[in-house]
């Protein structure tokens, strides 16, 4: 028998009964064993057709769990530990486990759609789903890009988008009252002042605040891997690197911060004191825990008698108040570190609007003005 074109299959049936599938790809047989001769004549159709659209011999003969592995350790150096964390994390919870032992050949459009609604089954919750699907995009690109796929069969599934999520934000009395109840904790001042990420403000150093002319410099965030222990990261932007003017009043809340509490850490800790300059640490000197601040967050907010929100959510109350008061978008989307598209696109209903104010400018704008011009017989050198 002569070698078998690019491209080409045949199906066989075997002593016991099962049916042989076979595909030539770059010179090379690809076989698989099936139950029924619809099944192989099926798999030898479709694989014929992947051929033509470019499928390779190595993709023929690679899982998804070997692909996915590479492309982890290739994106390690590109991705900020956090991101590659979470791809990691979902690759291990959903991904592997129910398409990892594939072939490239055999992940298609059809394949991943019956993925997401599996999980849509499973009480799986749809920003977990958008998560997975970010993930296996982004690798498919990857393979498309290799040319061990034909094309991205990620961008042609229909993905459960989340429900949007409304903001919990408090008023400037319960913020008040909460700042009452808790006394003068510079942590929580300035975080109800700012709108400061968690990880910002736990990752704040001394040498970040300079003390005549009250600004801060917003240089780093503490990330926490799974694993345990932390890392000192720049914000994920360039608009996360801002300087934020502080208050006179809070100025004098972290130097008193500065000069009594965190000596006195110092003295209490002794030689396990751990000196990362940092504004806030826990007893030891270190980060502070983000999810214990979390807790203490929450806990404080039931002794203030105040409804409980998340922590993330001082920032929203933060950019609410800003806003409500007239502070110019622009202004807010700079202490925020965020861009003032994002900035209108989430607190658009905290912005004043003034329409009679701005009614009664370009009415005054485009009101014709009223000339008195006195009649006077004019000359002219028509004929009559």
């Amino acid at each position: 028998m002569g070698k078998r074109s690019h491209g080409e299959g045949s199906i066989s049936k075997r002593n016991n009964g099962t049916w042989l599938a076979q595909v030539s790809i770059e010179g090379r047989r690809v076989s698989k064993t099936f139950k029924t001769r619809k099944e192989a004549l099926e798999w030898v159709t479709a694989t014929t057709r992947q051929v033509k659209h470019g499928l390779t011999y190595s993709s023929a003969k690679t899982t998804l769990d070997e692909l996915l592995e590479s492309w982890l350790i290739l994106k390690k150096n590109k991705l900020r530990p956090a991101t590659e964390e979470f791809y990691r994390r979902l690759s291990r919870l959903y991904i592997s486990p129910f398409m990892g032992k594939l072939k490239l050949q055999e992940i298609t459009a059809a394949r991943i759609q019956a993925f997401y609604e599996d999980m849509e089954r499973r009480g799986i919750g749809k920003r977990t789903i958008e998560g997975v699907h970010i993930t296996l995009h982004g690798l498919l690109s990857h393979a498309h890009r290799l040319g061990l796929v034909a094309q991205n069969w990620a961008a042609l599934v229909e993905v459960p988008r989340p429900e949007h999520r409304e903001m919990s934000v408090w008023d400037e009395s319960q913020v008040s009252q909460f700042l009452m109840t808790i006394r003068d904790n510079p942590f929580y001042r300035l975080a109800f002042a700012t709108g400061m990420r968690r990880g910002e403000l736990i990752g704040l150093q001394w040498k970040d605040i300079d003390w005549n002319t009250g600004m801060i410099q917003v240089r780093r965030q503490v990330y926490e891997p799974e694993g345990g222990g932390f890392i000192f990261q720049p914000p994920k932007t360039e608009r996360g690197r801002r300087a934020i003017r502080l208050g006179r009043g809070l100025i004098e809340s972290l130097r008193s911060h500065f000069t009594e509490t965190i000596p006195r850490m110092v003295a209490i800790a002794g030689e396990t004191w751990n000196d990362y300059d940092l504004v806030f640490p826990c007893s030891n000197g270190k980060p502070r825990n983000g999810y214990n601040v979390s807790k203490e967050f929450r806990e404080l907010c039931t002794r203030a008698g105040l409804p409980v929100i998340r922590f993330h959510d001082i920032r929203h109350t933060a950019a609410s108040i800003m806003l409500l008061h007239g502070e110019p978008p622009v202004r807010v989307a700079a202490i925020l570190g965020q861009s003032v598209a994002v900035l209108l696109s989430t607190y658009a209903h905290y912005i004043q609007d003034d329409q009679e104010r701005a009614s009664r400018l370009m009415d005054e704008i485009t009101t014709p003005a009223s000339i008195e011009i006195q009649s006077e017989k004019i000359a002219t050198d028509c004929n009559n």
